[in-house]
Order: C-alpha cells, then structure tokens, then sequence
C-alpha cells in the first residue's frame, strides 16, 4: 500500500465516521490527490493523523435540486426578470461557493437561464456540478420566464437537441405545473403522454438523464410510465390539491428505478412557504416512506434558491425533514450522500471509500445522535483539497 500512495496523502481521524452506507466509528481516511485510497482503523501507520476529535466525518453532501440563479428575494419571476445574464452568472458563483461551504460537494442546477451554469462546472472553488439549463416547460408554463417554453413535438425535440449540443447534463422537464407559477394548477399536466415520451427517448438516446418536475398524479404517473430518471417534489396532488396516491402509483414508483428528489430543507424556525401546503406534507412524507419501504429512492433535492428559507447551503438542515419522514439518522444521511450520488449517475460521489472522490464533510459533534450537528461545518474537502475550515467565515 505505501508504495501505491504518493508521498503527498493526507490522513484525517474522527471519533465518528460515516462512510455513506453505516456508521463505522472512529477511523482514517486517507486521502491522496483526488480521490480516497485507504479507509479504516489505524491504515496508513506511516501516516502522522489529523485527529478531528469528537467530530462527525462523512461525505460531501449531495444536493439534487437547486437553482443557482434565484436569491429567494420575491417571486420567482422577480428574481430574475430584472437581472442581465451577466448578473445571473455572479449570483449563481456566490449561491454555489455558499452551498460548497454549507457542506455540499455535488450540486444539481435543475433550473438557470441562458445556460449560464455550465461555464461553472470544473471551477475548483465550487461543487461538482450538474447542470440542465433553462428547463423545458410549455408557452407561458411553470418558469416559462427561464426561457425554455415549447409548443409542440417539433419545438420539444429541439429543446432536447439544444441542450445535447451545449452538453447539459440532464434535461430538465416541467410535467405538471408548479406552486409559485399561476399559470395552472400545480396537478394539472402540462404535457401528454406521448410528448413527455419523446423527450425521454431523445434525451436518453444521447445519454442524458432526465428530471422531471411533478406535484400531480397522473403527471407521477406519466412520468415512471416512460422512464424518467428522477422525480422532483412528488407532491401526490389530486384535482383537489390533496396528496392522494393510489397504492398501485406508490408500487410502481418503488419497483421502478427512477428515484424521488424529494425537496426537504428550510432554515429553522423560518415560517412555511405555504401554510397550507405545510399542513398536507406529513401525507406526502408519508408516501414516499411507503415508496421507500417498496423498495424506491427518495434523495435529497432541497430545491434551494427558491425563498429565503431556502438559502444555498440549506442542504444540512433537510436531515430533519428525513427523519420527520420515519427515517433513522442513517437512512438519511444515506439519502443525502450515497443515494443521491447514484440517483445522479456519480457512484464515485457520496461516498468515503478507496477510489471515491476526495469529498469530504467535517462537522461538530456526533451527527448519529444529534442531528442538528450536521449543519456545524467545520471543514469541507472538494476533491482532495479543504476549501473551508472554521477559520473561514460563510456568510
């Protein structure tokens, strides 16, 4: 092993560990350039230990839903409306820099405008990032003001070429409409069937994921029908704006592989989005639970940058939301590392385990216990390199 690992390798132990699947206790990890090469008790002898004490050691936290470009001051539209591209490129640097601070080392932008979020990607100084551009919606549709309005198979299936040719990553679908566009209801379908088919199998054909915005029943359904990759909110929302889901959705939903990118995460003590939406979220939480036990993915996607409740580096404080849900601190920092790494399609990600990348999360205290703990960063590794440690202020 010592002739495998250059003379450069950094040792970190802490009390408590976690490596993405189980807590494993006190351990080194050690890690070398980029990537972990050794995890374990006393590995590496020939290596002097940073000894992080009483911390809690676990990987960089996975986001998969957030949107760079809003700073949650007023409605969506206000917050973007008013600001040149330029301007939205500088604001989703800092909204990113602050979510890489709070902890997030992988980061999904499913929403910008003009592209502007795939200049970012390899910037040391920020998450990894996966990036969709503006998302697809329909004439005047959810975030139709992000510019990605189409009216018709020809107009979807040139979205589609358009985000294959500037090399999003994922393509990003609005399937039902959303709570803070009035253009339509938030259940109701913005695309046929066969329509949200095509985009699938477009973007597919070129290897790209697909996300797809759902609050309503049968947009759920259409979209596991023709094999999404991720569901974000997945509302349940009936005609009545009632969470409804039939048992045979919830199974098909958990045999499925597409994974549930469930929008967890406000600061505490910030009053909800929408009192009355807040009051039908234990029935929501309640079947994804039921998704999870059918054998389903819920990840973490805290859909930050849309409120002031939901600031860029919210994503810790989601671990509440997954415990709310049933889930032990375990499961839900699985959801929030491993899990959401391979909903995304990076096993590499989320994980403290030789041959992952070097993403490393420091936080006070014994997050097992205590989960609040989690949102007390003390250090953050990006590939192999501390971008913060507590001598760095965040704010």
């Amino acid at each position: 092993m010592a002739d495998e690992v250059a003379q450069g390798a950094v040792k970190l132990t802490a009390d408590h560990v976690f490596d993405g699947e189980a807590y494993i206790g006190r351990a080194d990890v050690v890690i070398d350039g980029k990537k972990i090469v050794a995890v374990g008790r006393d590995v590496r002898p020939d290596l002097v230990a940073t000894n992080l004490g009483a911390a809690t050691m676990l990987p960089g936290l996975v986001d998969c839903h957030q949107h760079l470009v809003f700073d949650g001051n007023g409605t969506l539209e206000e917050q973007v409306v008013e600001c040149s591209d330029d301007e939205l490129l500088e604001r989703a640097k800092e909204s990113a820099r602050r979510a890489l601070l709070g902890g997030v080392t992988t980061l999904r932008d499913l929403g910008d405008r003009s592209f502007v979020t795939l200049g970012m990607r390899g910037d040391p100084d920020l998450p990894t990032l996966v990036c969709a551009g503006p998302p697809i919606t329909t004439v005047h549709g959810h975030c139709w003001y992000l510019g990605g309005e189409c009216d018709g198979t020809g107009a979807l299936r040139r979205a589609v070429a358009e985000r294959i040719e500037r090399g999003c990553d994922v393509v990003k679908i609005m399937v039902t409409g959303g709570a803070m566009t009035p253009a339509l209801p938030m259940w109701s379908s913005q695309f046929p069937l066969e329509e949200l088919r095509l985009v699938v199998e477009d973007a597919h054909a070129a290897g790209l994921p697909v996300a797809a915005h759902c609050h309503g029943l049968r947009g759920i359904a259409d979209a596991i029908e023709v094999g999404v990759d991720t569901i974000e909110h997945c509302s349940f929302m009936n005609e009545d704006l009632q969470p409804d889901p039939s048992d045979e959705l919830l199974a098909a939903i958990g045999a499925s592989s597409t994974a549930i990118s469930a929008t967890f995460g406000r600061l505490p003590d910030a009053p909800p989005l929408d009192p009355e939406m807040a009051a039908k979220r234990p029935k929501v939480k309640a079947a994804m639970r039921r998704v999870h036990q059918l054998g389903g993915s819920v990840v973490l996607g805290s859909d930050a940058g849309i409120a002031l409740a939901k600031p860029h580096d919210v994503a810790a404080h989601a671990i509440h939301e997954f415990i709310e849900m049933g889930f032990d601190t375990t499961e839900s920092l699985r959801s929030m590392t491993s899990r959401g790494a391979d909903a995304l399609g990076q096993p590499h990600k989320g994980r403290l385990q030789p041959g992952a990348d070097a993403d490393v999360l420091v936080v006070a205290g014994n997050v097992e216990v205590d989960p609040a703990a989690l949102a007390e960063v003390s250090q953050v590794w990006r590939m192999g390199e501390a971008v913060m440690s507590t001598e760095e202020n965040r704010r």
